[in-house]
């Protein structure tokens, strides 16, 4: 085929993690000089619409889900939705062909969207999960994830081509039988000097209402540190922005630009464990502290695979307190150099072929 023209390019609506690291997605093709257009729900739309409000937008069906604040009841709560979640990417199925023929879109991108495919043209998946940690769950969700990802033309991981890489065994399945194929890490943002006056950053995002649950205890945490420059980032849209205090100032949401910005103003990062925010840390080489969101394993796997190899600590969010910054002193933090950002020397010629 040839280099593609114009690209769809559609991400989950679950937090904002898989519409941020399309960012550099989008950039990379509208300098090849292509027409791209964007297709979510929700805020990570209204994301990509900050980000770029310019391009096309196709807003398909809502993707959100509920959330169970316990253990098991976590995963059997997702599973309990899997049918509603199916009928609507159905429905998103039907927008996008219709798009596709309309717009004459050539190359699909989905970011772990189901829903974002066509039999009419090149459909590709973003995706580092190709198996869950997801505890009795996790073969049988492991299979049916991989029965819809080869649905797709192939399977680009976002990861380094280095060892050892960010994903670890998340992207490896016996059950994805199309081609894989690594294609950078990727990052909307870039390493910027500048001086480090912020002591602590809280970077929140995810699902409600295990977002607001962060927000909480961070803010509880913050307060206590009165001699530090504190700031959190809330991770929200269309909410009413919180009251800065003397030493703790408050963001809802910041575009990429704005948001890069402050991170390498930070000292030290707090954040999630999700894959996202691991290659935005890794890519500006940032001394981070993870909290996992509550019951994802993920996330879980993600923290205690960096603590093993001493590059970051974790802790629990019920279990989480002010002195546990203290252990950053014992890791390493991340090596921008040692990690290779998308796009991989010869990923234009692959779209080529």
């Amino acid at each position: 085929m040839d280099f593609p023209t114009h690209i769809l390019v559609s991400p989950l609506n679950w937090g904002l993690g898989h519409a941020s690291r399309c960012v550099p997605i989008i950039h990379y093709f509208l300098q090849q000089g292509c027409k791209v257009s964007v297709a979510s729900d929700g805020d990570a739309l209204l994301l990509l619409k900050d980000e770029f409000p310019e391009l096309n937008v196709l807003e398909l069906n809502s993707s959100k889900v509920t959330y169970s604040t316990s253990g098991f009841f976590f995963y059997l709560k997702l599973i309990l939705q899997g049918n509603g979640l199916k009928k609507r990417a159905e429905k998103d199925e039907a927008l996008v062909e219709a798009y596709v023929k309309k717009h004459q879109v050539d190359l699909i991108i989905s970011d772990h969207r189901f829903g974002a495919f066509s039999t009419e043209v090149k459909s590709v998946i973003i995706s580092h999960q190709l198996q869950f940690k997801a505890g009795l769950f996790s073969l049988s969700s492991s299979y049916f994830n991989a029965k819809y990802h080869n649905r797709y033309d192939e399977v680009w991981i976002p990861d380094t081509d280095t060892t050892p890489d960010l994903s670890g065994v998340l992207s490896q399945s016996r059950w994805i039988k199309i081609p894989t194929k690594k294609i950078g890490v990727l990052s909307k943002f870039k390493k910027l000097k500048s001086e480090e006056d912020i002591d602590y950053l809280a970077v929140i995002s995810g699902p409600e209402p295990l977002r607001s649950n962060f927000e909480e205890k961070l803010i509880q945490t913050f307060s206590s540190l009165k001699s530090k420059k504190c700031v959190i980032v809330r991770g929200v849209y269309d909410q009413e922005q919180l009251k800065n205090q003397p030493h703790l100032s408050f963001y809802n949401h910041l575009k990429s630009e704005d948001l890069n910005k402050l991170v390498c103003r930070s000292k030290l990062v707090i954040c999630r464990s999700g894959y996202s925010s691991v290659m935005d840390m890794a890519c500006l080489g940032k001394k981070v502290f993870f909290i996992p969101t509550p019951h994802q394993g993920e996330q879980e796997y993600l923290a205690k695979r960096l603590e093993e190899f001493k590059i970051a600590p974790f802790s629990s969010q019920e279990d989480f307190k002010t002195t546990d910054l203290n252990k950053l002193k014992f890791y390493s933090g991340f090596n921008s150099e040692e990690i290779h950002q998308f796009p991989l020397p010869g990923f234009r010629q692959t779209l080529e072929v």
